[in-house]
């Protein structure tokens, strides 16, 4: 991009909101992620489930949106490392297969635990991991796996936080439907 002034409102935006990620990466991403989060519970919740809107939801995954970002962020720090010294064909292959072997289970546990806390039932964790964790995970590898190899390959190591938030807002959805059934039938 040359320095002139940004000739539409998208390119003002993006202008921006790429400034933001070099000043202030985690919390820009923190923030991209809480805002993802906060939209895609209410289409969840209002067009999808066609319910009246349950606060108190949207709060917590637009928390949990916020948290999960800088988690992911440095996850990413970590991977690229990792796989530094290895064939960009290769470490795409190498950074998916980790990030699906350590980093799902451990995002997942992370959701499962944060909304326990959240919803302040600490006790229900366990119950909770026990009955959501597998098939949250097995749902989770239909979608991310083929996200993951395209970021990994295609998207600059700054956007891929958001490539995955913009993936995260469907899959968000997804959990908003998924614990919501759970609730009501617990």
């Amino acid at each position: 991009m040359s320095n002139s002034k940004p000739t539409t409102i998208v390119d003002a935006f993006t202008s921006w909101y790429m400034k933001r990620l070099k000043s202030n990466p985690i919390q820009t991403k923190a923030l991209t992620s809480a805002t993802l989060s906060l939209a895609s519970n209410v289409i969840a919740q209002g067009l999808i489930e066609r319910r009246k809107i349950d606060w108190s939801r949207v709060i917590k995954f637009t928390i949990w949106g916020s948290i999960s970002s800088p988690l992911v962020h440095f996850w990413h720090i970590i991977l690229d490392r990792l796989f530094r010294n290895v064939k960009s064909q290769y470490a795409a292959w190498g950074k998916l297969i980790v990030d699906q072997l350590i980093f799902a289970p451990f995002i997942n546990i992370c959701f499962y635990v944060a909304l326990a806390l959240l919803d302040r039932k600490p006790n229900s964790i366990l119950i909770k991991l026990y009955l959501d964790l597998w098939p949250t995970l097995l749902a989770s590898w239909k979608v991310w796996p083929i996200a993951q190899f395209i970021n990994f390959s295609f998207v600059p190591a700054q956007l891929r936080v958001l490539f995955g938030n913009f993936v995260g807002f469907m899959w968000s959805i997804y959990l908003t439907i998924l614990t919501s059934k759970k609730n009501r039938i617990n």
